[in-house]
């Protein structure tokens, strides 16, 4: 088997802009290349208003910022570009309709990858404009094209059906969001259930690797008081990512 190829996407608890996690679980499962693509602050829901989606397709990086660019969609399009071949343009096809990104092309910075992560959630519900609404059972019957991504079921599906599109022989793996200890509503112990049921649900239909970090990971709200409240200090930091690696290891294997 050649040597590992390995992504990730989410927020600040996987960004190298924060906590880092992602790129420690690279780094503990040996891999060869990485390429991680998440930031501080993203949401995994479009954001929105009404049924308009308000989110701008954009590649550039957003800084840890609080804004509607800083979402799951366009760190899957920065994947695309990445593993596209240089001054091709980046085009992908799901249920034998073909999509392309205007005006975009390739960088191949990364070869296809082998192992694709994704933990983001813990900012959906903070603004209006990206509610955490449980619409997966009108989710789960929307072909490909119908998706909105104004919602956490949405958005995922549409990532996962993406990314599977341009890197078939990926395994992806999605974690449910950590407990935390705070009083923001957003991040409270029940709207984490919610977010842990919708993402489980999301994994269950489209067949990929789910990971438990709400309840699997040791880092619940007694654990977070002490440990950083919602970026895991540096002792969890290195917990939840062997945590996550051995997650990883133990399905390829």
């Amino acid at each position: 088997m050649h040597p590992m190829i390995f992504c990730c996407l989410g927020d600040s608890i996987t960004s190298d802009q924060v906590t880092g996690i992602g790129t420690v679980v690279a780094r503990k499962l040996g891999a060869a290349q990485w390429l991680n693509v998440a930031c501080g602050y993203a949401t995994c829901t479009d954001w929105h208003e009404g049924d308009t989606n308000i989110t701008p397709v954009t590649l550039a990086e957003p800084p840890n910022t609080n804004t509607a660019d800083n979402v799951l969609s366009n760190q899957v399009r920065r994947v695309l570009q990445a593993v596209t071949p240089t001054g091709q343009p980046v085009t992908w096809e799901v249920d034998g309709v073909s999509y392309r990104l205007p005006g975009v092309l390739g960088k191949e910075t990364l070869p296809p990858p082998d192992v694709i992560y994704i933990a983001i959630s813990t900012n959906d519900g903070n603004q209006p404009c990206n509610t955490v609404t449980d619409d997966f059972d009108l989710v789960a019957h929307q072909s490909y094209g119908q998706l909105t991504r104004c919602s956490i079921a949405s958005a995922l599906r549409w990532a996962l059906e993406t990314l599977h599109a341009v890197c078939p022989q990926a395994q992806i793996f999605i974690a449910t969001p950590l407990q935390t200890c705070c009083d923001l509503p957003w991040m409270s112990h029940e709207s984490g259930l919610i977010k842990r049921s919708i993402i489980d649900r999301v994994c269950q239909m489209s067949g990929v690797h789910i990971i438990d970090s709400f309840y699997e990971s040791g880092f619940d709200t007694a654990v977070a008081k002490d440990h950083g409240e919602v970026h895991p200090d540096e002792e969890w930091k290195e917990r939840i990512a062997c945590f996550v690696a051995e997650k990883i290891r133990t399905a390829l294997a």
